[in-house]
């Protein structure tokens, strides 16, 4: 009898230590989910707002050929205002360009880095392969479609236009919208409006 209840005491605090083994199990699988979650794109983040642009776009068209070449260009707003816009013309601008080359390669698209010199410029600072020189550049260079577009700072957000051009023809093959909160790049405590424009008060 005495070796029967040892017997059942021995299952039961192996039962018990099995059951908080698997609680500890499951939380630290709980952790390890908390860890990716704080390590995954935050998702007001810029280059996840034209992620959903880059989707949107290449959704709309059945007439993009994968084998012609893409030239991405700065996205330029759509009226320039004076005094220091948030964000300032040329850190959108070209953001969104950057990314949406990033991308257009993605998809399978074959992107055409015209900023690219044809030989490496070394310097103590840098190694620079690209350039924005026109000089620098290989005048001959051509691509089939043009991605381009333009952005209208509002008041609490961004609208953002991006459309595939055919060239020579101009045909818009493709389209897209949407709107980017204007703290995608900056909280919004250094967010103000002031005459119908967005401006950046520190960083």
């Amino acid at each position: 009898m005495n070796s029967m209840r040892t017997l059942y005491l021995m299952i039961l605090v192996g039962t018990l230590n099995f059951g908080c083994a698997m609680t500890d199990l499951i939380g630290d699988s709980d952790d390890i989910d908390d860890v990716t979650a704080s390590n995954a794109h935050p998702s007001d983040s810029l280059h996840k707002h034209v992620e959903k642009l880059a989707r949107q776009l290449l959704s709309t068209s059945q007439f993009i050929d994968t084998n012609n070449t893409v030239a991405v260009g700065t996205i330029l707003p759509t009226m320039i205002s004076s005094g220091e816009p948030l964000p300032s013309h040329t850190a959108l601008g070209l953001q969104i360009q950057e990314s949406l080359m990033t991308f257009a390669t993605q998809a399978g698209l074959k992107v055409l880095e015209y900023k690219t010199m044809p030989n490496i410029k070394i310097s103590e600072q840098a190694d620079k392969m690209l350039s924005r020189q026109v000089d620098d550049l290989n005048p001959t260079m051509a691509a089939d479609y043009f991605l381009t577009g333009t952005y209208t700072l509002q008041e609490t957000n961004t609208m953002v236009n991006i459309r595939l051009i055919q060239v020579p023809e101009n045909i818009v093959l493709a389209a897209a919208t949407d709107y980017v909160p204007n703290d995608a790049m900056w909280s919004a405590s250094k967010v103000t409006l002031k005459n119908n424009q967005i401006y950046r008060n520190g960083y």
